[in-house]
C-alpha cells in the first residue's frame, strides 16, 4: 500500500506519464485466471469459454437477456506481482461479486504492480448474436431522416420538422431462425407527437432467448455523431458545418487556434477539444490561454478580435421544438496547471492560479423576435428570449470523468414563456469553462460524441 501511495504522489494521476520506477520491483500486474462460482437464476453464461486478454475478461452470454440484472460470484486469481486492486470510480471494489444491469454493462478497475504501476482491467459480457435485426429502409427520404444502430437501439434521426402523427413503415431483416414475438413484417409504427419517441420489437432466438429492440425516433442536429470533418490532416481541420454554415456545428479552429480535432472512438470519430497556449506576440497581443470548443452556430474570424473570443463565436441555429434534455457521450481530463492570461502594459501575460480546470457543456432554447439573422454571443440581446436552458460542469478534480460516460443534461424551461415557440438552439462545449476570459489549463481535454436531442 505504501508503494502505491508513493506512485500516485509522484505521478499525480492514474494513467498519465510514468514516474521513476521503484528499484527491483516488478511493473507487471495481471489477471491469471477467472472462474464463476455462482450466478443469478434464469441466466446462462458460457463458463468454459471465458477469455482473458490483456486484463480484459470476456464472458459469453448463452441465455437470459430478459432476466437481468445479473449477479455473479467469482474466483479471480491475480499474479504474484500484483500488489493491490482499486476501483476506477467511487464505488467500493469487490472482486468476489459483480452485478451487471444489462448485457452492455461492464466493470472497470486498476491492478497495481509491486512498483506501483497501474494496469487497467475490465470485466464485460459478450452477447450471443442469435436474435439480430437490421433496418433496411423506411418510408422517409434521406433529406428527411437517417438511420443508425447502437447496441439494441435502432435510431431514426429526423433532419427536419415533419407533421404529427408520424407513421414509420420499416423494412427489417432478422436472424433467419429467430421469430418476432410482438411484430409482423410490414407493420407500421405511429409516433403521435415529439414526446412519443420509442417503440419496441421483441425477437425470440431459436434457443428461446429473447432480445428487445428499441425503435427510437430522434430529432437531432445533423453531424451530431461528429463523423464529418473538413481539411483533415491539416492545421485548419474543422467540423463539417452540414447542412451549411450557421445551420450545424462549428468550432473556433483557425490558423491561430487549433483546439478541436477529430479522434477515433467506438469505430468512428469523436470531437476532442483541447485547451492550449497561443503565442501571439508577433501580433502585439501576447500569450493567450485558448479553450477548445464546439458549438451550434458559426465562427467568424477577426484578427482585431483575437483577444475577445466571444465576439467571433455566433451561437444558435434554427430549431423549432422543445426538447426535455440532451444526451452526449463524453470524457474529461484537466490540465496540470490552472493559468490566466492577464493584460499588462498592452500585452497578455501568463499567471498561475490555484485550483483545477473544469469543462462545460450548456444548452439554451431560444426565441429570436428581432429583424434579420440572430447574433448571439451568450450575452443579453434585445428581442432574444431564453425559453429554457441546461448545463453540465466537468470538475477536473473528479478522476472518474476521464472514462467515457453518457451524460443527460435536463433543460429547465421558464414557465412565463410557455406560450412562446422556439426559433433557435445553442449547444456549446468547451475544454475550459472560463476560457472566454482566458482562464484554463494547457492540456485540458473534453472529448464528446453522439449528441442526442430528447423529447
Amino acid at each position: 500500500m505504501q508503494k502505491r501511495i508513493l506512485y500516485f504522489l509522484l505521478t499525480g494521476l492514474l494513467g498519465l506519464a510514468s514516474c521513476t520506477k521503484v528499484n527491483d520491483l516488478s511493473d507487471d500486474a495481471e489477471i491469471i485466471s477467472f472462474a464463476i462460482t455462482n450466478i443469478s437464476p434464469g441466466i446462462e453464461l458460457d463458463r468454459e469459454n471465458i477469455i482473458i486478454n490483456d486484463n480484459v475478461v470476456l464472458i459469453p452470454l448463452e441465455f437470459g437477456r430478459k432476466n437481468f440484472p445479473l449477479t455473479i460470484s467469482t474466483d479471480i486469481r491475480l499474479s504474484k506481482t500484483t500488489d493491490d486492486a482499486i476501483s476506477a470510480n467511487d464505488q467500493k471494489l469487490n472482486l468476489k461479486e459483480f452485478t451487471f444491469e444489462n448485457i452492455y454493462d461492464s466493470h472497470n478497475f486498476y491492478l497495481i504492480s509491486e512498483s506501483g504501476k497501474p494496469h487497467p482491467a475490465e470485466i464485460k459480457l459478450v452477447d450471443k448474436l442469435n436474435a439480430e435485426i437490421e433496418l433496411e429502409s423506411i418510408n422517409l427520404t434521406e433529406e428527411e431522416a437517417s438511420v443508425s444502430k447502437w447496441r439494441n437501439n435502432i435510431r431514426i434521426i429526423l433532419k427536419k420538422n415533419l407533421s404529427w402523427p408520424l407513421i414509420i413503415t420499416p423494412v427489417f431483416t432478422k436472424t433467419e431462425d429467430a421469430e418476432y414475438v410482438d411484430y409482423n413484417d410490414g407493420d407500421s409504427f405511429t409516433f403521435t407527437s415529439p414526446s412519443d419517441t420509442e417503440k419496441h420489437i421483441t425477437l425470440k432466438a431459436a434457443n428461446g432467448d429473447e432480445r428487445t429492440w428499441n425503435i427510437q425516433l430522434v430529432s437531432s442536429i445533423e453531424n451530431s455523431d461528429f463523423e464529418l470533418w473538413i481539411n483533415e490532416g491539416s492545421k485548419s481541420v474543422n467540423i463539417d458545418p452540414t447542412p451549411g454554415e450557421g445551420l450545424g456545428w462549428a468550432t473556433a479552429n483557425n490558423s491561430f487556434v487549433q483546439g478541436t480535432k477529430p479522434v477515433l472512438y467506438n469505430g468512428g470519430k469523436a470531437a476532442e477539444m483541447t485547451t492550449g497556449l497561443q503565442n501571439l506576440n508577433s501580433l502585439g497581443i501576447g500569450e493567450l490561454i485558448t479553450a477548445g470548443t464546439i458549438f451550434t452556430g458559426k465562427f467568424k474570424m477577426k484578427i482585431s478580435a483575437l483577444n475577445n473570443p466571444p465576439a467571433m463565436t455566433h451561437f444558435g441555429i434554427p430549431f423549432t421544438l422543445k426538447p426535455i434534455s440532451i444526451s452526449v457521450d463524453a470524457k474529461y481530463i484537466a490540465g496540470s496547471q490552472l493559468q490566466q492570461s492577464v493584460k499588462e502594459s498592452g500585452k497578455y501575460k501568463l499567471h498561475n492560479l490555484t485550483g483545477t480546470d473544469s469543462g462545460r457543456i450548456w444548452v439554451k432554447i431560444l426565441h429570436w423576435g428581432g429583424k434579420g439573422a440572430l447574433e448571439y454571443h451568450e450575452k443579453p440581446v434585445p428581442d432574444l428570449t431564453i425559453l429554457g436552458e441546461g448545463e453540465l460542469i466537468f470538475d477536473g478534480k473528479n478522476q472518474t470523468l476521464k472514462n467515457w460516460h453518457t451524460y443527460t443534461i435536463p433543460i429547465e424551461y421558464n414557465s412565463a414563456y410557455n406560450h412562446i415557440e422556439p426559433t433557435h438552439i445553442a449547444i456549446v462545449m468547451t475544454s475550459s469553462r472560463k476560457g472566454d476570459i482566458f482562464i484554463g489549463a494547457v492540456g485540458s481535454k473534453l472529448t464528446a460524441d453522439n449528441v442526442v436531442i430528447n423529447y
